[in-house]
């Protein structure tokens, strides 16, 4: 096998993006080849990470780290070769030989900062800084691995996610604002490794990692001074206050004895003019050239009880935090420092140390978070209450009918279509309503007034008959596209039949499945001929028919969906209409490109004809996959209109300062985390020892374990369905907020298992599911009930594990760990997909994986063919009654979503259909 011209002779491990062989060159040097994974190929996305991570490493200076040789493709698969580093790990040295002692540390530790101090003068962050990817080769250390590396200037869409090393991240990494600061604490990490055998803040579950690094000091033990002091500077919490790599390879160099020069090399004996400073401080000691810092949590909230034991005992060092050069005194106005350009060839460690230390300019570290004084302001009962904390939840916050302006929307999110007919994100679907227009739509308005569906682009809800299979709408008369021509229901045909075109739409399949369609229809690219009368008529340009295959009683929120915009068959471009839709709403397209749309007034929009929609801005400017940093502290400095939800492990920067907050809603939506019993499993082939569970259940202390502790979490339920949805919904019996491990008791013996049993409960390997898994471990223990927990990989758990009925029967898997949103606000959208039988898919990505019950099929089915509103809401109510009577699903927490409005907002309420701020109503001041 080769790739490109290296021959491949071994294979040397797999990553996320990629496997790693060994090879030779054309000229026999041995090399290591990372291959993009086969399955990446087409993931165009992918493949432009891999080629920026490659161009990145090539910008490192070839010492210390191992030099990147060629960068190429084959058979469509990217491809890097770098030098290969023929000697053991330093995770694999001291786990086999034991920690390094005296100069082979310090050596260890000048080599391994100065490649730090390398990559970042090369604008590359590494990301995943770990004892595994030193290799202690025989001509001294090397930094490998730049698999996780991104250039600091083109990772503007990767920072949403976590990236690294649960026991070597630094505390914003959790955040999802990484920055150099971050390698510096990774290095520090790797160095007390190094030089202990044990983690500074130990090793285990990611909660229980998470937790010491948030709230709690480095344990340094055993680390000998002054390389003690260093390190502890370097694991500072706040990241502002660490030194840059620069820093710390000065500090080394001035506090250390040199390390014996490798043969034939000259290693200077004093430091380089301008390089002296003061001695590194005694532990306990300010250092002399930084400030005094706070305590070392002061600058992250602490996330509450403890997950598990403290894990150190040893002596801690306690903190003089430097702040890194080049900043304000609060640290957070960059500064650009002087750097010659090096030449010459470098011929030992030391040697490039100095050299650094003397010409290398200071990274420039990313500007952080910064409140202005209008931020911090003081709240009292003066305040108007539209200028209140959760004032857009229940009410329009803010509320105006001026026009003009723009408003802006900054999100870190993904931008999958502007295509109504091939689109699924809800923030999309907020955004499409302002320029198409579908059959109905939820009422823009707050609360549960939302939840009501109203006519749109048709003058009423539609007219069943057939016994609920033939569903007619009548269009509003005089609405117009963009550029004057009238739409027309053949519009509305041709717009649902394109989103069935499986080569192009990525939306939902309602359509699909429910309309009776000519066998083997395809949509009107690849069955341009068929007849589809059968399932859609337009008698005329304003009567539109839809005929299904079973009576509905509900299709009016079938019809809301974007399938239902109009588009004119001769407008359609396929895959590229995306960047040119026709409008038939308020706005139009200005311009489009993959990540963001800028709107304009639609000349031909008439208000008469549109009672839903105010249209208060001139032009709307909605940038997706912009940095997760950028985007969130424009949000919360005011400086944009909207953006994406705040993550629970920022949700201090909100709550813990008032003008932020007065800007922010909390929302209880219809996203829910639940636990599914699995009656194929015994015991759990009782009710009673379902009951059992549902009785013990500490849904407080689960609760806040889903968000670390970090604020008010999510709303403790009471019910499977969220008060959100319209209806009277069934209480779980037994179900409270602390658990009663006695009546729990009583439970078990009911079902013959007085003693108690051992079950399996699986989830998802993330941090909220993790922490839960461990609560609901800690709750059902007091009632005697046993859990073994097992995490799995989020990419496979739904189709491998958490999803695959076939596999939790055969693995005695009891619990299984579940989360779920509804595609609409309705009784059915949520409980249909979770406890229909014939919604199993006994071999994986199955949502209901442990409901067989036949009579409530039955209901189900009743529920779905009744017309009548009323009745309609009784039938679901009987559903959710007979899912809580059986006790096979029980909720955990009603999620809640921080949003943060822009000071300029105006007329603000929360969607609750779409879990963000509604764009259709918004002003700007």
């Amino acid at each position: 096998m080769s790739v490109g011209s290296y021959q491949v002779t071994g294979f040397l491990g797999e990553g996320g993006q990629g496997s790693v062989y060994l090879g030779t060159s054309p000229s026999g040097e041995r090399v290591a080849i990372k291959l993009l994974h086969a399955r990446f190929a087409d993931d165009e996305q992918a493949v432009r990470r891999f080629r920026r991570e490659a161009e990145a490493a090539r910008r490192v200076a070839e010492f210390c780290t191992a030099r990147v040789l060629e960068v190429g493709a084959v058979n469509d698969q990217p491809y890097i070769v770098g030098e290969y580093v023929d000697g053991p790990s330093l995770q694999r040295q001291v786990t086999g030989e034991g920690p390094l002692r005296d100069q082979a540390l310090i050596r260890l530790a000048v080599a391994t900062a100065t490649a730090l101090a390398a990559i970042h003068r090369a604008g590359v962050m590494h990301r995943d800084f770990k004892p595994s990817n030193v290799l202690l080769a025989p001509d001294g250390p090397r930094v490998i691995d730049f698999g996780i590396a991104r250039a600091l200037d083109v990772s503007q869409s990767l920072t949403t996610s976590i990236v690294g090393t649960p026991a070597y991240m630094a505390p914003e990494q959790f955040h999802g604002e990484p920055a150099p600061a971050s390698d510096v604490f990774a290095w520090a990490g790797t160095m007390v490794y190094a030089a202990t055998g044990h983690s500074a803040f130990g090793f285990g579950a990611l909660p229980v990692v998470m937790h010491r690094i948030l709230s709690m000091d480095p344990d340094l033990s055993g680390v000998p001074e002054p390389l003690a002091a260093l390190l502890w500077t370097a694991l500072g919490k706040d990241p502002r206050r660490r030194p840059t790599a620069e820093q710390v390879l000065g500090e080394l160099i001035r506090t250390s004895a040199p390390p014996p020069p490798p043969p034939g090399a000259a290693y200077p004996q004093t430091p380089p003019p301008g390089a002296a400073s003061p001695q590194a401080p005694p532990p306990g000691a300010a250092h002399p050239q930084y400030p005094q810092a706070p305590s070392p949590s002061a600058a992250y909230p602490q996330a509450g009880s403890p997950v598990g034991p403290r894990w150190g005992s040893g002596p801690q060092v306690p903190s003089p935090y430097p702040r890194p050069s080049g900043t304000d005194p609060g640290g957070v106005t960059p500064v650009t420092a002087p750097g010659a350009r090096r030449r010459g060839v470098l011929v030992s460690v030391a040697a490039v140390a100095t050299a650094l230390v003397v010409g290398l300019g200071v990274w420039l570290i990313p500007r952080a978070l910064t409140l202005t004084g209008s931020e911090t302001g003081p709240t009292d009962q003066a305040t108007p209450w539209s200028d209140r904390f959760d004032a857009a939840v229940a009410a329009v916050a803010n509320p105006s009918t001026k026009t003009g302006g723009t408003l802006r929307l900054a999100s870190a999110y993904s931008l999958d279509s502007t295509d109504p007919g091939n689109t699924y994100y809800p923030d999309v679907m907020n955004a499409i309503r302002l320029y198409g227009r579908s059959l109905t739509m939820f009422r823009p308005a707050p609360g549960k007034a939302g939840t009501e569906l109203v006519p749109d682009l048709a003058e009423s809800l539609g007219q069943a008959s057939d016994g609920g299979k033939t569903w007619t709408y009548r269009l509003r008369a005089g609405v117009k596209y963009q550029d004057g021509a009238p739409v027309t229901a053949a519009d509305v045909k041709y717009a649902v039949l394109r989103s069935m075109d499986t080569d192009f739409s990525n939306g939902p399949t309602y359509f699909d499945t429910m309309l009776d369609l000519p066998a083997g229809y395809l949509g009107p690219y690849d069955s341009p001929n068929a007849n589809t009368d059968s399932a859609i008529q337009t008698p005329d340009d304003r009567t539109i028919v839809f005929h299904l295959k079973k009576p509905y009683g509900a299709f009016d929120a079938i019809v809301q969906l974007p399938e239902t915009v109009p588009v004119p068959r001769a407008k359609d471009t396929h895959d590229k209409y995306r960047y040119a839709v026709i409008s038939s709403g308020p706005y139009k397209f200005d311009s489009a490109t993959d990540n963001k749309i800028v709107l304009v007034r639609n000349p031909n929009w008439d208000p008469a004809t549109d009672p839903n929609r105010k249209a208060l801005p001139d032009r709307y400017e909605l940038q997706y996959e912009q940095s997760a940093i950028d985007a969130r502290t424009k949000l919360l400095n005011g400086d944009t209109e909207v953006g994406s939800p705040i993550p629970d492990l920022d949700s201090a920067k909100v709550y813990d300062s008032p003008g932020v907050k007065n800007r922010a809603d909390a929302p209880v939506g219809t996203r829910i985390n639940y636990l599914a019993i699995n009656p194929q499993v015994p015991p759990f082939d009782k009710v009673d020892c379902r009951r059992a569970v549902i009785r013990a259940l500490d849904l407080t202390t689960i609760n806040r374990a889903f968000v670390g502790g970090l604020n008010q979490g999510g709303q403790i339920p009471n019910a499977l369905v969220p008060p959100l949805i319209p209806g009277t919904h069934a209480l779980l019996p037994g179900l409270t907020p602390s658990g009663d491990a006695d009546a729990a008791k009583e439970s078990l013996t009911a079902c013959g298992n007085p003693g108690g049993f051992t079950t399996t409960y699986v989830y998802r390997d993330s941090f909220g599911e993790s922490a839960a898994a461990q609560a609901v471990q800690a709750s059902l223990a007091k009632a005697g009930i046993k859990v073994q927990i097992r995490g799995f990989p989020i990419a496979d758990f739904h189709a491998k594990y958490g999803g695959n009925p076939d596999y939790l029967k055969k693995e005695g898997v009891g619990l299984i760990a579940r989360a779920w949103v509804p595609d609409w606000p309705d009784v059915e959208s949520f409980v249909t997909p979770l406890a229909d039988s014939r919604e199993i898919l006994e071999k994986g990505h199955s949502i209901n994986v442990n409901v067989r019950l036949p009579a409530l099929d039955a209901l189900i089915d009743t529920a779905k063919q009744e017309l009548d509103a009323t009745r309609r809401a009784q039938r679901w109510s009987e559903v959710e009654q007979k899912i809580a009577d059986e006790a096979v699903l029980v909720p955990l927490s009603w999620q809640r979503t921080l949003l943060v409005r822009g000071k300029k907002a105006t007329n603000v309420h929360v969607n609750p259909v779409y879990a963000g701020y509604d764009l259709l109503t918004m002003g700007v001041s």
